[in-house]
């Protein structure tokens, strides 16, 4: 899900100059590869942060329970013009967990169409992600995806590749037929995937972030050639009205981490993750795009989970 990427190197294009990356991560064994092309949106094409992963949390922090309690989950969500009411796009998912000696394995596939706002003509696409939960860890393992206009053209994909035990992170992003970008770096704990932050919402310790109001961060990965740091602080709790039904949920306020005079320019964003396990995400406020583009709502509107012979509805 390209949550941050869009408005970052909007910011960083203001000011006349790239953020690098060793701002935010450490860079000694990067290898980037450039290529004509960058993707420049990922299959999800959401386009700015929705969940942040890692809040208290990294990649390989213990979690106390399984945040995919059952064997199936499904959800479906849509994104609309807080103003308007104009829809955007909506996706669906499917979650399918697979118990294993070594910990479970999580398959998440999604699937999206609508027209987000970098694009003329309504698109479609889909994502496929994999997590490894050995031992109440959280190790997110790949994420790749494909989008196409509605006559069937391919205009995108990409692929990322996460080994914990080579401490090594592949990234590639293309464009079309282009081969777009590949790089290489240095796998480290707190790295996630921004393909991956919608569903790692709930994996956060909301009970002590909000008891001891504090901001956490992790660290983003956003495109071949850019990672970036958000923090995030729970705000409490509160109702949420959805077309899915009514939560009780945990508010997080996010906030990326930007250098210098680009830090007033950094928007905040909301976003609601429901306060019973398995702490699902809700409901959405924040841009998605650039400065001075629209806020957006984005609201759960159905979420199953259960076995294939015995579902229940939430």
């Amino acid at each position: 899900m390209n949550r941050i990427r869009h408005v970052i190197s909007t910011l960083s294009g203001a000011k006349g100059r790239n953020l690098e990356i060793s701002r935010f991560a450490r860079d000694d064994a990067s290898r980037r590869i450039p290529r004509p092309g960058g993707l420049g949106m990922t299959a999800s094409v959401l386009w700015f942060l929705l969940v942040l992963p890692g809040i208290g949390l990294a990649a390989g922090s213990r979690m106390e329970k399984s945040p995919w309690p059952h064997p199936r989950e499904q959800g479906t969500y849509q994104a609309r013009i807080a103003a308007t009411g104009q829809v955007l796009w909506t996706v669906e998912w499917e979650a399918t967990v697979q118990e294993a000696p070594g910990g479970a394995q999580v398959q998440i596939v999604e699937q999206g169409k609508g027209q987000p706002p970098r694009y003329k003509e309504p698109i479609l696409w889909e994502k496929r992600m994999r997590v490894h939960l050995p031992g109440g860890l959280f190790l997110p393992q790949s994420v790749s995806g494909s989008r196409w206009t509605q006559g069937g053209r391919l205009l995108g994909r990409m692929d990322v590749r996460l080994d914990p035990e080579k401490r090594s992170i592949i990234y590639r992003d293309s464009d079309g037929a282009e081969p777009g970008q590949d790089a290489q770096f240095t796998w480290s704990a707190d790295a996630l995937p921004d393909e991956m932050l919608f569903h790692w919402a709930r994996t956060l310790p909301f009970e002590e972030l909000a008891a001891g109001n504090r901001a956490k961060g992790c660290l983003l990965l956003v495109s071949p050639s850019k990672r970036f740091r958000i923090q995030a602080t729970v705000r409490g709790r509160e109702e949420v009205v959805t077309p899915a039904g009514t939560f009780s949920c945990y508010r997080v306020e996010l906030v990326p981490q930007l250098p210098g005079p680009l830090k007033a320019l950094a928007p905040r964003i909301s976003l609601w993750c429901r306060a019973e396990a398995p702490h699902h995400w809700v409901r959405y406020e924040g841009p998605i795009g650039g400065p001075g583009s629209p806020r957006a709502i984005l609201e759960l509107v159905r979420f199953r989970q259960g076995s294939e012979s015995g579902e229940d509805s939430l």
